[in-house]
C-alpha cells in the first residue's frame, strides 16, 4: 500500500505551560499509512529543542525552520507531500501555501469548533469550569479556526483533570481522529461540515497580570479554575505566611483544612492542597506548614 506523504507543521503546544511530548506526531508516524516527509517550525531561537524536534530526530525526518513562504513552497515542492497537517504552528498560514498540497493543510484544534477558537482553548475550558470539551480535526482556512469541520472527539473534564492531563487527551483523540480522516482527506471524498458563525466564541491569550489569585474578589470555584488552568503559564500565585508562593493544586471546601486556606467571595475556602514556596520545590501544605510556621 502506496503512503500517504506529509508534512507536519507545528510544535504541538495545544496549551501554555504543559509538557508538549509530540503525541500527534508520534501517532501518524507510528501507524504504517503514513510517510511524515518533513517537519516544519518557526522558531530557531528557542534554548532547547522542542520534543518534537527532537522526535523527528530520532525519526530521520528533516527539520526545518521556516524564514518565508517561498522557501516553505519549495520546501513542499521538494518532497512531493499529499497533505499537510499542522497543530500549534504559531504562524498564520497563507493560501497559496494550503493551496499547494493536493488534500490542502488540516489542523488540530483542541476545542468542539466553533466554541473556543483562539490561542488558548484548553485554559478556557478549564477557566470556565466545563465539564466537557473535545478536540476538532478541520481544514485549515483563511480565517482563524474557521475551516469545515472533519471530524471532532468529546472528552470529560472532572474536578480534578489537569491542563496536562487535558491536553494529552485532546492530542491522542485528535491524533487518532487524523489517522481515520486523512485517507479520505486525500482521496477526495471526506465528509466535511461548515462551522455555524453565529456561535463561534473566541479565546485570548493569557499573560503574567493574571497569575495573582484574588480571594476576597472571586469565588472559590473560580480560582480553583483559574488554579488548573493557569499551571505552567502563567501560574496562580499567593504569599502565604509571608512567604510568596506558586499554588499548584487547590481545591474548593465549606470549611478550612489548615490556616493556608484561602476564604473566599462566596463564603466558601480555597483549600490549598499543593503549592511551590519561593527558591523551594513544590510540597503539599503540611509540609509548607511544619517548615515555615513559627
Amino acid at each position: 500500500m502506496k503512503k500517504i506523504k506529509l508534512i507536519f507543521f507545528g510544535n504541538e503546544q495545544l496549551a501554555q505551560g504543559i509538557k508538549a511530548r509530540p503525541i500527534i506526531f508520534d501517532t501518524l508516524q507510528n501507524s504504517d499509512q503514513f510517510e511524515i516527509c518533513a517537519l516544519l517550525l518557526t522558531n530557531p531561537n528557542h534554548r532547547k529543542p522542542y520534543p518534537i524536534e527532537k522526535a523527528a530526530k530520532n525519526a530521520n525526518i528533516p527539520v526545518y525552520f521556516s524564514k518565508n513562504n517561498d522557501e516553505i513552497m519549495s520546501i513542499i515542492e521538494q518532497y512531493h507531500a499529499d497533505v499537510g497537517v499542522l497543530a500549534s504552528y504559531g504562524k498564520i498560514v497563507p493560501e497559496r501555501i494550503i493551496n499547494a498540497f493536493p488534500g490542502g493543510i488540516i489542523n488540530i484544534h483542541p476545542s468542539l469548533l466553533p466554541k473556543y477558537r483562539g490561542t488558548t482553548p484548553i485554559e478556557s475550558a478549564l477557566l470556565n469550569g466545563d465539564k466537557e470539551t473535545g478536540v476538532s480535526v478541520m481544514r485549515l482556512a483563511k480565517a482563524m479556526d474557521a475551516g469545515n469541520i472533519l471530524a471532532q472527539k468529546t472528552v470529560k473534564i472532572a474536578d480534578d483533570t489537569t491542563k496536562q492531563d487535558l491536553y494529552e487527551s485532546l492530542a491522542q483523540l485528535g491524533g487518532n481522529a487524523l489517522v481515520d480522516v486523512l485517507p479520505g482527506v486525500v482521496a477526495g471524498n471526506a465528509s466535511e461540515t461548515a462551522q455555524d458563525e453565529a456561535q463561534a466564541s473566541f479565546t485570548t491569550q493569557l499573560d503574567k497580570s493574571q497569575s495573582q489569585l484574588q480571594p476576597s474578589l472571586k469565588t472559590a470555584e473560580t480560582l480553583s479554575n483559574e488554579v488548573r488552568a493557569f499551571a505552567g503559564f502563567p501560574k496562580s500565585k499567593l504569599e502565604l505566611l509571608g512567604v510568596p508562593c506558586v499554588i499548584t493544586w487547590a481545591h474548593v471546601a465549606d470549611s478550612p483544612v489548615t490556616e493556608l486556606d484561602q476564604k473566599c467571595q462566596d463564603g466558601k475556602y480555597l483549600v490549598i492542597d499543593r503549592l511551590i514556596p519561593e527558591n523551594s520545590k513544590e510540597m503539599d501544605a503540611k509540609s509548607f506548614l511544619n517548615g515555615h510556621k513559627k
